[in-house]
């Protein structure tokens, strides 16, 4: 049993030697390397000039403020104003088109579009595809939700709408609709838009 309790003890000692116990200091090296000295370029990082761009790191272009959709061919941009005879104006900046043009398959002869809140659609659907000679005058807010809106579609219910171009200017008359619905809004509210492209 003693044999056993001193090969243990033997052991026990040579791994505390070997790994370093906490009596025992921990081995320094013979010397401490000697300080750098601070003025010795070589060992510091080099100082970029600040006045060479071309050394200096890339860094993330300045965001630059959302751009406009591009105009559409033919027209460009300007501004629309549409009067109602119960007093409402509205002001827009508008995108215009004024040469004929296809979309989703139908002919359109001109259109004004705002982007503004509240937006302006104004549209001329030609001769060729499944919708053909409508005409309408939207006006919407920001949600997209109609506010008032002339439309041939609605000449059913008494509404009228006339659009023409002359030069660049797209004029406009007819019967407002308020949120687009003649059957909950019976009543028409006369009213003249004109759309200056350009």
């Amino acid at each position: 049993m003693r044999r056993i309790q001193t090969a243990l003890l033997l052991t026990g000692a040579l791994a505390l030697g070997a790994c370093g116990g906490d009596d025992e200091p921990a081995a320094e090296p013979a010397s401490e390397p000697a300080a750098e000295p601070a003025d010795d370029p070589a060992d510091e990082p080099a100082a970029e000039p600040a006045d060479d761009p071309a050394d200096e790191p890339a860094s993330e272009p300045a965001a630059e403020p959302a751009e406009e959709p591009a105009a559409p061919s033919g027209g460009g941009s300007g501004t629309a104003s549409l009067t109602l005879d119960n007093g409402e104006t509205f002001e827009f900046g508008i995108l215009c088109t004024l040469e004929p043009q296809i979309a989703a398959g139908s002919e359109i002869l001109f259109t004004a579009v705002s982007y503004d809140d509240p937006g302006l659609d104004i549209t001329q659907f030609g001769d060729e595809g499944p919708v053909t000679g409508a005409a309408s005058i939207s006006v919407y807010d920001g949600n997209y939700e109609t506010l008032w809106e002339a439309s041939s579609f609605y000449e059913a219910f008494g509404g009228t709408i006339e659009l023409s171009v002359d030069g660049s200017t797209i004029n406009g008359s007819g019967d407002f609709f308020a949120a687009g619905d003649p059957v909950a809004n019976p009543e028409p509210v006369p009213g003249t838009v004109e759309a200056r492209c350009g």
